[in-house]
């Protein structure tokens, strides 16, 4: 099924060159199957028809972060040895771009603070999950990982308005 999306999304952009939504359908669908290389250049094509477009940035932070998010080497992703602090710089330069131009764009917050949680930034880590949770309460996977990345209880690092989902009504 997933082919079939692909070739309908293709034909959508032959059709229309400026078609935003399908190119980064398009691009989520590449990256989604490993190919960061070719990914980070459709991301690129949406950049240059919207410069401020936060899925975007996102995509290419995704596309940086993906050798050590989903622990694959980056010659398997790549074809090639790359160098991983240039990786993890690249990924939270993107991430952190997206973040700014949609400041509720969770998966943004959550990339950042797993990819610090993994190169042992335990405090960053905390933060951005924080702000993540800020957006949407509900998301337990993060929950789950501040829990482990600080051996306590979630209501004892988040506060009440955060941990109780509440809003200022």
């Amino acid at each position: 099924m997933e082919s079939s999306t692909r070739e309908r999304l293709e034909e959508k952009i032959r059709a229309n060159p400026d078609d935003i939504d399908s190119r980064l359908g398009l691009a989520d669908i590449i990256r989604e199957d490993r190919s960061p290389g070719e990914a980070l250049e459709m991301y690129d094509g949406v950049l240059k028809l919207d410069p401020d477009n936060a899925l975007a940035y996102l995509g290419k932070g995704l596309c940086y972060a993906m050798s050590l998010l989903e622990n694959i080497p980056t010659r398997e992703l790549w074809e090639r040895e790359l160098d991983e602090q240039d990786m993890i710089d690249n990924a939270v330069e993107n991430l952190e771009q997206a973040a700014e131009l949609d400041p509720e764009l969770t998966e943004a917050y959550n990339a950042m603070g797993r990819l610090f949680s993994i190169t042992g930034q335990e405090e960053e880590a905390v933060e951005m999950f924080k702000q993540s949770l800020l957006v949407d309460p509900s998301q337990l996977d993060v929950l789950e990982d501040l829990q482990e990345i600080t051996g306590k209880p979630v209501w004892e690092i988040l506060d009440k308005e955060t941990w109780m989902g509440e809003d200022d009504d």
